[in-house]
């Protein structure tokens, strides 16, 4: 692993690279346990790790704050490095608003056909990344896949799918699908169906994508499971021995996730990725 690096934003290194990881860190127990997660899934896929800290104070004048963004940083780097020491990492300061920072970073993530990578919440200085319910609004601005990490899950765990329409989700299943290839786990199809015979009309789609999907990328072990629960409570049950939950934003309006998007981000037992449609499709850029 290279030495760290602190770069202010304009210029430094960039703030992903082709098929990379990047994650976004503020100093909590949150974001470092993102930072683990993510150096995970750089390994996973190959690729290089870039960690993020943006904040309106960190290339400011006032030494302090700048030494705070500094440290959080560092921090984050040293937790990285020792959970993954054979994945190529640099740090990356930005000098902006977090939020708008991270959006434009899910941007690059999308285009290069890598990841951006979050904790769910913080508790740390005021003007740090990711305080409060900022995950919620970043990942409904994104312009591409974005992980969140409110638990770490069963690093062995099944990649479990949540499915609605067959066809509308095709991004999902095709995600999760490269998720568990990485992972060599089981890959798990959930769909909460209103009625039986409309289960069975679910099960037979989504059996027939998964056998296109595995076609293109042989050696996945699938399951389709048909529920009568509420969708948010199938989807949270799944969660709990999952290493990977999927989902998609489930959203009908630019900027509003859907409810069952954030019942999961919120309340899954592992790591929520939320497909969202990128620049490119996900196929293209691996």
């Amino acid at each position: 692993m290279t030495a760290p690096t602190t770069a202010p934003h304009p210029g430094g290194r960039p703030t992903a690279e082709r098929n990379g990881v990047t994650v976004a860190v503020d100093g909590t127990d949150a974001g470092l346990r993102a930072a683990r997660w993510a150096a995970d899934e750089a390994a996973a896929r190959g690729g290089s790790l870039t960690l993020v800290h943006a904040a309106p104070y960190a290339a400011g004048s006032a030494g302090s704050l700048r030494a705070h963004a500094s440290r959080i940083l560092a921090r984050a780097y040293t937790v990285a490095h020792r959970h993954a020491p054979d994945v190529p990492a640099h740090t990356v300061l930005l000098d902006q608003d977090p939020l708008a920072a991270l959006v434009e970073t899910s941007r690059q993530t999308a285009r290069l056909g890598g990841l951006l990578v979050l904790g769910l919440a913080g508790t740390g200085h005021a003007g740090d990344a990711l305080v409060g319910s900022l995950a919620l609004e970043l990942v409904s601005r994104a312009h591409g896949p974005v992980v969140v990490v409110p638990r770490t899950g069963d690093p062995g765990g099944p990649v479990v799918a949540a499915v609605g329409d067959p066809v509308a989700d095709l991004g999902v299943l095709t995600q999760a699908h490269h998720a568990a290839a990485r992972r060599g786990v089981l890959l798990e199809v959930v769909h909460a169906a209103h009625n039986a015979s409309e289960g069975a009309d679910a099960r037979d789609a989504l059996e027939r994508v998964l056998r296109t999907l595995a076609l293109a990328e042989p050696g996945v072990v699938s399951s389709v499971e048909v529920v009568r629960e509420r969708p948010y409570e199938a989807v949270v049950a799944h969660s709990g021995s999952a290493g990977l939950l999927v989902v998609g934003p489930g959203r009908k309006h630019r900027h509003l996730l859907g409810s069952i998007t954030r019942t999961a981000i919120r309340l899954a037992g592992c790591p929520v990725l939320v497909a969202v449609p990128g620049a490119e499709s996900f196929d293209e850029a691996r």
